[in-house]
């Protein structure tokens, strides 16, 4: 039974944190402010430059961009 319960903790950890080089979406224009989960993410719809997909922390550093209010 521990080893059950230790099993689905730690699954419940490994899902609820994301790795660092996680990828998301971005709209590659000096107006955008966030970065999205997926790329159909209603966020994105008024981009009208191109949507790279790069890492978390590269979007965040690089970029200066925010979680999305939308899909995050």
């Amino acid at each position: 039974m521990k080893k059950v319960i230790y099993f689905l903790l730690a699954l419940a950890l490994s899902i609820s944190f994301k790795a660092p080089d996680e990828k998301v979406y971005v709209c590659h224009s000096s107006t955008s402010v966030a970065y999205h989960e997926n790329k159909e993410c209603r966020g994105l719809d008024s981009c009208k430059h191109e949507i790279i997909y790069i890492t978390k922390k590269e979007a965040i550093e690089n970029h200066g961009k925010r979680a999305c209010k939308i899909c995050y």
